[in-house]
């Protein structure tokens, strides 16, 4: 049965009375902080061997770093949600989306290949 516009509207606005939210939040804040923290220190550590090993070696200059440091936080992403080929394929989507957005090759196939993806083909003549 599909359901009308105004009961929906009812209930979209019931869900949302800052005192319910605040209930939810309450008492989900500390499982949330306890996760985040985690994947923080993962991913700030992530961060710095990237930048330590492949960009600062490659003399990306600084203005560039979070460009590659965003394809590897999506690859961090990722991984976090798919595994085997499916991951493979996204890291591929990832790589082809930033180079495509300008960023050299070379370093996204460095960062690619930290992830244990394949480096991109190569294309053209």
């Amino acid at each position: 049965m599909v359901r009308e516009q105004v009961y929906r509207q009812k209930k979209y606005e019931a869900k949302v009375t800052g005192d319910v939210v605040k209930a939810r939040f309450d008492a989900l804040k500390e499982v949330m902080a306890e996760q985040t923290s985690a994947r923080f220190g993962e991913l700030a550590s992530l961060e710095e061997s990237i930048k330590r090993e492949i960009l600062e070696p490659a003399g990306v200059p600084s203005i560039q770093i979070p460009f590659y440091l965003n394809v590897a936080r999506e690859l961090y992403s990722k991984s976090k949600t798919f595994t085997g080929a499916t991951f493979q394929t996204e890291g591929q989507l990832i790589g082809q989306k930033w180079v495509g957005r300008g960023l050299r090759k070379d370093i996204v196939n460095q960062i690619l290949q930290k992830f244990g993806v394949p480096p991109l083909p190569d294309t053209g003549p």
